[in-house]
C-alpha cells in the first residue's frame, strides 16, 4: 500500500470518527433537553415507524397523532427525533407545543419564531387543540402548514382532536395531499395509570 493510500485512509477514519462524534455530541443534547416524563425506552408504533424510514428515504409525507391524552403521541414525537439523531440525520427539529404556538402567533406576533419553524426541515405541533382554538391560532397553524406543504416539508402534529375539522379545511386539505401518515392513538390515558 502506498503512503497516498495511507493518508486517506487516515483522513477517511479521521472524518468518520468526527462525524460521529457531532452526531453523539447532538444526541446529548437532544436527550438533555427532553423532559423526563418522556425519557422511556420503547419501540415507536409501526405506522411511526414507516414514517421514520420514509422520511429518511427522501419522503415529504406528513404525519399525524390522534388520539386522547395520555395515549403516547408527545412521547413518539420525542422519540421520532432521537431515532433520526440515532440514525444518523443532521437537521433542525423543532417540537413546539400548542402553548408556545398560540404565544408566538397571537399578538405581538413572533414573526421571526413562525419563519423559523416554517423553513426548518422538521416541526412538530404537539397537542394542537388542547388549549381554546381562536379563529388567529386556526389562520397561523393553516400559514405554517401551507407554507411547509409548498415547501415540501413535512409537518408532524398531535391532538386530542378526533379530526383536524377544527384546524380548518386548507390544513385538512394540506394533510390530505401527499400520502400523510395518520395513526389513531386509544387505550387508557398512561399518566392515570402510573
Amino acid at each position: 500500500m502506498t503512503t497516498a493510500d495511507n493518508r486517506r485512509k487516515r483522513y477517511d477514519a479521521a472524518q468518520a470518527a468526527a462525524r460521529n462524534e457531532i452526531r453523539n455530541q447532538s444526541l446529548d443534547r437532544y436527550l438533555a433537553r427532553r423532559p423526563k416524563a418522556f425519557n422511556t425506552n420503547a419501540p415507536v408504533r409501526p405506522e411511526v415507524e414507516t414514517w421514520i424510514n420514509g422520511f429518511l428515504a427522501g419522503s415529504h409525507a406528513s404525519l399525524l397523532l390522534l388520539g386522547e391524552p395520555g395515549t403516547g403521541k408527545t412521547w413518539h414525537l420525542w422519540k421520532i427525533g432521537e431515532l433520526l439523531i440515532r440514525r444518523g440525520w443532521h437537521g433542525r427539529y423543532y417540537l413546539v407545543s400548542d402553548f408556545e404556538f398560540k404565544a408566538a402567533a397571537d399578538r405581538p406576533v413572533n414573526r421571526e419564531r413562525l419563519q423559523a419553524w416554517a423553513e426548518a426541515p422538521l416541526v412538530a405541533l404537539d397537542d394542537l387543540g388542547a388549549t381554546q382554538l381562536y379563529p388567529w391560532t386556526v389562520d397561523a397553524i393553516a400559514q405554517l402548514v401551507d407554507a411547509r406543504w409548498q415547501n415540501q416539508l413535512p409537518t408532524l402534529i398531535s391532538t386530542n382532536l378526533h379530526t383536524l375539522e377544527p384546524l380548518g379545511p386548507r390544513t385538512m386539505s394540506r394533510f390530505a395531499d401527499g400520502g400523510s401518515t395518520y395513526a389513531t392513538f386509544t387505550g387508557t390515558d398512561h399518566r392515570k395509570s402510573a
